[in-house]
């Protein structure tokens, strides 16, 4: 117990033994101001000027503020805000051209004041044009052409006393003043004229760019030189020519195929030389790459002759009452009576669209189908001529001919 009452005993002492400060002996330390800086320095007239500092206290700071004298000599001071990295400053607009002088001062929370040396900045006039961008939107094709109406925006910078307005001029149409972004349409190259002027009276040089645009396909016309025939045949060689027309950007290339063939592009003329029915299959595309929808021509080529050729009566026969009795001595071919020519007539491509059956070349009967015959039985005496001609769909024909000796009365 005893030794517990010493313990506190001593422990009052030493607390008691801690000396005091008197009042006056509290902070007297004012703020430190350092990293002074304007920028940007020089600036140009109207650009903002950043005035930053950095302020430190053995307590606490109070206020820091910037006293600046203007080339004119008017004055200000402004209270200075302490940023996120800790730093004090102040953004400001100048615009009078010239020196400008500033100091900072700042005291802390005890009352004490610091201020730094005079510092300068120099504000220039400024003649500095604005600079204009121009941002175009719509659907774009190929090579800088676009498919329809395209929406126009301006947008102007000035470092210095800033945009009084931008004007454009599109086409023939006088300098507007540009507010909102505007329409570009109609099909063609459009010319539009730009610039924009600051507040000191600084004008930019015309800006000029192309608009332009396509939204229409091309058109491609198909042009068949040969013979023509019958019923759309050919009956020669047909060549083939595609011309391609484009009234804004032009034709970039024209595409066929014959048939099921792979498709190629069209560079020249070219011919069909082989018989049969095509299908030609073509199309165009324009440089702005509107596609043309595919067209189609049927092409019809058959050059190729019929056959003709008398089976009845044959050549070197004797024939009675329509029946063939035997081959005669001396090759020649007899009839006696009423005699069916019978012609065995075909073609591959077109068909056969007729034979016709002549007596001395004068014609008797013709007939459209098979079989191909006709019954030659009136009055005949002596030696006659018989001539078939067969002809295809196309317009060829073809013809066979016997020399006979009929007796029929």
């Amino acid at each position: 117990m005893k030794a517990r009452n010493v313990l506190v005993a001593a422990v009052i002492i030493a607390i008691l033994s801690i000396p005091t400060l008197p009042n006056d002996a509290a902070d007297t330390t004012p703020p430190v101001i350092k990293s002074v800086k304007a920028s940007p320095n020089p600036a140009t007239q109207g650009e903002f000027v950043t005035i930053e500092c950095i302020v430190t206290d053995n307590v606490a700071v109070n206020v820091v503020k910037a006293f600046i004298k203007y080339p004119d000599n008017s004055t200000a001071n402004m209270t200075m805000a302490k940023s996120s990295n800790g730093k004090y400053r102040i953004k400001q607009f100048f615009d009078v051209v010239g020196v400008y002088t500033y100091y900072i001062w700042a005291n802390d929370t005890s009352g004490n004041a610091n201020k730094t040396a005079n510092k300068t900045f120099i504000v220039e006039e400024d003649d500095y044009p604005p600079q204009t961008t121009c941002s175009l939107s719509g659907e774009k094709g190929e090579n800088n052409w676009y498919l329809g109406d395209v929406k126009v925006s301006l947008y102007s910078y000035d470092k210095g006393t800033g945009v009084k307005c931008i004007y454009y001029m599109l086409d023939d149409s006088p300098w507007l003043e540009y507010h909102t972004l505007f329409n570009v349409i109609g099909e063609g190259i459009h010319d539009l004229y730009y610039y924009a002027e600051d507040n000191a009276g600084n004008k930019e040089n015309i800006n000029h760019i192309q608009i332009k645009i396509d939204g229409t396909a091309p058109t491609t016309q198909c042009q068949l030189s040969g013979y023509k025939g019958n019923d759309g045949w050919y009956i020669t060689n047909v060549t083939i020519t595609l011309t391609a027309s484009d009234a804004t950007s032009g034709i970039n290339k024209t595409y066929y195929k014959l048939n099921n063939q792979s498709w190629q592009e069209y560079t020249q003329s070219f011919k069909i030389t082989e018989d049969g029915v095509y299908t030609l299959y073509y199309y165009s595309v324009d440089n702005a790459g509107n596609e043309e929808d595919e067209k189609t021509k049927t092409i019809k080529v058959d050059k190729a002759m019929p056959t003709a050729t008398i089976i009845k009566p044959r050549e070197g026969y004797l024939y009675i009452e329509d029946r063939e009795i035997m081959s005669t001595v001396f090759g020649n071919t007899i009839i006696i009576g009423k005699i069916t020519i019978v012609v065995d007539a075909s073609n591959h491509e077109s068909g056969v669209n007729r034979v016709e059956f002549y007596i001395d070349n004068v014609l008797q009967n013709t007939i459209m189908e098979e079989p191909y015959t006709w019954e030659w039985n009136y009055l005949s005496i002596g030696t006659h001529l018989i001539k078939v001609v067969a002809y295809d769909n196309a317009g060829n024909y073809a013809s066979d001919e016997m020399v006979v000796k009929i007796f029929n009365i």
